[in-house]
């Protein structure tokens, strides 16, 4: 509570104590409700167990997910494979169109194009052990969904490890449908060269968006600290 009552003095939020069975699912169902989410855009999807949480809390409109790695794709594909709603993307998102190596972790949702800090080798021991590369395509959101999506109000999830900022950049004029976003965000740095939590809220509160849920992702066992918080915003009117 206290780190998010430093958070708040920094950006000038208030923070109001809810009971300990308001999780993240809950509030995005909520959220999505209130604001009419008919589009969700899934950067970072894995084998797909954000968009079958959605799909499991009632949520029924379309999903659009990117996930660059082979193996958790081909997971990804057949997790979809029955929904005409859910479409799939072997794809990564980022400032600009490249190609360009990604770090295969050995527990694979740790995958990043960034180098594991010391930190995070310490902390997930053999979970971030590099154990092989793959060049992925790269492409700008804007890019892909170059048609418009004129007609959606969109929920942007990112989590990339490191490299949501990235991810953001390449937005382009689609932030205009974008009504919620979703960022893993890290208060001890995971990777090397990834920018900090200060400067990741700054980013999107400089976009427009202000906070309406931060949610822990995992904790320091050595201290109970928080690592990661996935960080729920809402775009000001």
């Amino acid at each position: 509570m206290n780190l998010l009552r430093s958070l708040a003095d920094i950006f000038s939020y208030d923070v109001v104590r809810q009971s300990k069975d308001v999780f993240i699912e809950r509030h995005l169902h909520n959220l999505f409700k209130h604001h009419r989410i008919d589009c969700v855009i899934d950067v970072g999807a894995n084998r797909g167990q954000y968009a079958g949480s959605l799909r499991n809390m009632g949520y029924k409109g379309e999903i659009h997910s990117f996930e660059p790695t082979t193996r958790a794709y081909q997971e990804l594909q057949s997790r979809s494979l029955n929904d005409a709603r859910w479409h799939i993307y072997q794809l990564a998102i980022g400032r600009h169109g490249d190609n360009m190596e990604i770090n295969i972790a050995a527990y694979d949702d740790l995958s990043s194009f960034l180098k594991a800090s010391q930190y995070s080798t310490d902390t997930f021991q053999h979970k971030s052990r590099i154990t092989g590369t793959e060049m992925v395509e790269i492409k700008r959101l804007d890019e892909v969904f170059s048609d418009g999506m004129d007609n959606h109000r969109i929920h942007l999830k990112m989590d990339t490890q490191g490299y949501d900022l990235e991810i953001f950049a390449g937005v382009g004029d689609l932030i205009k449908q974008v009504v919620t976003l979703q960022s893993e965000i890290s208060i001890r740095p995971l990777y090397d060269g990834m920018p900090d939590y200060i400067t990741a809220l700054q980013v999107f509160r400089d976009a427009g968006f202000s906070i309406s849920g931060l949610f822990p992702v995992t904790r320091d066992k050595r201290d109970l600290t928080v690592i990661e918080f996935d960080c729920v915003m809402v775009k000001m009117q």
